[in-house]
């Protein structure tokens, strides 16, 4: 008996082999790249819509979107809308500084990027005559995100812009947010920390009489301040600025308000601080803000190296300005491709030019 279970085994064991090396043997038979081992049809996979992910973002939906252009095969006929949006003979393109990936930055990149942003500012709320307006001035020393942050460059920047607004005699009060919170729960942005003791140790030149310092709130502005201007106002994970500045704006009336580099979207936090409610509300109210300087490097994020390009905007009465970037070292250069008339591009623009190939 024993022998034959014995028996019954070993064939059983010699058909389960037999049967995998006849599946292993069978010829595989490729069907639109796909592979079916019976020989049965596959049916090729239906496109899914997808959102476009451009490298500066995703805006729209598209079916193809993701899919590279097979190798070998002929572009497309060009588009009536690849030719809108050209810079014409009135659309000088500006000298950009060049080498901005090299930190820290000479002295003659900062200058230039001082000048092009208060010049700005200062036309903006003396000759277009705006109250509340917002400059986002982000090149390497100044972007936030980066290593390379040096707030040295924001403040220099600041004492320029208070001169200059000075000039005349005016009062301008350059402000800065305190510590929120309570007690052992006090908090204050990294990027702002020791900032309100650099102001008071400042050199402010011929201006020094009349620059005031002070942080934002309700309490700050006296009757006799003509302007202010606000440093890289921002929210932190428990409480948000945007109260002390809604307050602030209160007490000034119709008196102009500059925020340089806010950033004010929110923060999920505990408490019901920043929650879904009034979120909308909070949008609408930032979104009220008119953008009087804009300069912004391109970047495929989270990456901050190579650079693509810049997107520039010198305020009220001027174009939003799409740069490419061509070259490398001494050959570098920033070609002006597109111009912008009716608002700043979206996400999806801007990758559709800079990725196209010249």
């Amino acid at each position: 008996g024993c022998c034959l279970q014995g028996a019954s085994t070993v064939l059983s064991t010699m058909s389960s082999t037999c049967a995998l090396s006849a599946v292993a043997a069978r010829p595989r038979v490729c069907v639109r790249g796909l592979v079916s081992r019976r020989g049965v049809r596959v049916p090729h996979p239906k496109p899914r819509r997808v959102v476009t992910a451009g490298v500066f973002g995703k805006d729209e939906e598209s079916a193809s979107a993701g899919r590279p252009t097979p190798s070998g095969r002929a572009p497309g006929k060009p588009r009536a809308e690849d030719n809108v949006n050209l810079p014409t003979a009135q659309d000088p393109p500006a000298q950009l500084p060049l080498l901005l990936n090299n930190t820290p930055h000479e002295r003659s990149t900062r200058q230039w990027f001082y000048k092009d942003s208060t010049d700005a500012l200062v036309k903006a709320v003396t000759t277009h005559k705006m109250t509340r307006c917002k400059a986002k001035i982000e090149f390497p020393e100044m972007n936030v995100e980066g290593d390379v942050y040096r707030i040295g460059t924001l403040l220099e920047l600041v004492r320029d812009l208070a001169t200059k607004l000075a000039v005349d005699g005016k009062k301008v009060r350059v402000c800065v947010q305190g510590s929120m919170g309570a007690g052992v729960f006090q908090a204050l942005p990294l990027s702002l920390s020791g900032v309100a003791r650099i102001l008071d140790l400042m050199d402010w030149g011929e201006a020094d009489e009349f620059v005031r310092r002070g942080s934002i709130g309700k309490d700050v502005p006296t009757d006799d301040d003509d302007y202010f201007i606000l440093i890289a106002p921002q929210n932190i994970v428990g409480y948000a600025v945007l109260p002390y500045i809604i307050e602030m704006e209160e007490a000034c009336g119709d008196r102009p308000m500059i925020m340089i580099n806010p950033r004010l979207d929110d923060i999920q936090s505990a408490g019901n601080v920043m929650s879904v409610r009034g979120r909308g509300e909070r949008r609408e109210y930032v979104d009220k803000w008119e953008t009087a300087y804009h300069f912004r490097l391109l970047y495929k994020k989270p990456y901050f190296f190579p650079i693509f390009g810049a997107l520039r905007y010198a305020g009220p009465g001027t174009k939003w300005e799409l740069y490419k970037r061509f070259g490398k070292m001494k050959t570098e250069e920033y070609k002006l491709l597109r111009v912008y008339a009716d608002g700043e591009p979206n996400s999806g623009e801007i990758t559709k030019v800079i990725l196209k190939r010249e």
